[in-house]
C-alpha cells in the first residue's frame, strides 16, 4: 500500500471519529433537553368560595373564572367575584391576573374599571421561578407538613398536604392538593385566612395539555395604566 493511501485512510478514520463525537454530543443534548423540566400546559375553569363575618352578618363570596397556563410557564387567571350577603346583593368585581413568567412580570387587569396595574416579580419567589418545580423542591416546601396520600380530584391525580400553620408550631391552617404531572398544580385548597375567613378553592373541568388561546395572555387595548 502507498504512503499516500495510507495517508488518506488516516484522514478519513478522523473524519469518522470527528463526526461519531459530534453525533454523540447532539444525542447528549437531545437526552438533556428531555429530561428537563419544562412546563405542562393546561385550561381549567375556577371556582372558589369565601366565607366571613362582619358585624354578626354572614358574607359568602363565589367567584368564578378561568385559569390557564401555556408551555412557557405564563398564566392567566380571571375572576369574577359575586358578593353575597343575608341583607342584600353587595356588588360584583371582575379581575384578571396575568403572570408573565417569562419576562417577570404581573399584570393586574380590572375589567370594571378598565385599569392595567403592572408589578414586577420579586427575587427569589419560587412561585415565580422561570423553571418548573422538580420533585425534591416540591418536598422542600411541604417539609413541615402532614402528607395525605393521593387522591383523584377533578379527573387527575393528586398528592394531599394538611399545610402547616407558621404562626402556630403543631397545628394546620389548610389543606392542599397538588397534581405532580402538572408541574405540582394546586388543584383544591380550604382553609382559613389570616383575618378569619374560610376559603376554598377547586380547578374544574382540567384539560391537562391543552394550549389556552394566545389571546389570553396579550393585554386588553384602551385600559389605563395605573400604580
Amino acid at each position: 500500500m502507498s504512503r499516500t493511501s495510507t495517508g488518506n485512510h488516516k484522514l478519513l478514520g478522523i473524519a469518522l471519529v470527528g463526526i461519531c463525537a459530534l453525533l454523540l454530543q447532539g444525542y447528549v443534548s437531545l437526552l438533556a433537553q428531555d429530561s428537563a423540566p419544562h412546563w405542562v400546559p393546561f385550561v381549567a375553569k375556577l371556582v372558589e368560595e369565601h366565607t366571613n363575618t362582619l358585624n354578626a352578618t354572614s358574607v359568602h363570596a363565589t367567584i368564578e373564572g378561568v385559569y390557564v397556563r401555556n408551555s412557557q410557564g405564563a398564566s392567566y387567571t380571571r375572576r369574577a367575584f359575586s358578593v353575597r350577603s343575608a341583607l342584600r346583593v353587595q356588588g360584583a368585581i371582575n379581575v384578571a391576573f396575568l403572570h408573565d413568567r417569562p419576562n417577570h412580570t404581573t399584570y393586574i387587569i380590572d375589567f370594571t374599571k378598565k385599569t392595567i396595574k403592572q408589578q414586577s416579580h420579586p427575587a427569589g419567589n419560587p412561585d415565580f421561578a422561570l423553571e418548573p418545580p422538580l420533585r425534591p423542591d416540591f418536598e422542600r416546601r411541604h417539609a413541615s407538613d402532614l402528607f395525605l396520600g393521593k387522591q383523584i380530584v377533578s379527573g387527575v391525580e393528586c398528592e394531599g398536604y394538611k399545610i402547616a400553620d407558621q404562626r402556630h408550631k403543631g397545628k394546620y391552617s389548610g389543606e392542599g392538593w397538588y397534581v405532580p404531572s402538572l408541574n405540582f398544580l394546586m388543584v383544591r385548597y380550604h382553609g382559613r385566612l389570616p383575618d378569619g375567613a374560610e376559603m376554598s378553592t377547586l380547578l374544574q373541568d382540567i384539560e391537562p395539555g391543552k394550549e389556552p388561546d394566545p389571546s389570553f395572555f396579550r393585554l386588553p387595548e384602551g385600559f389605563k395604566r395605573v400604580k
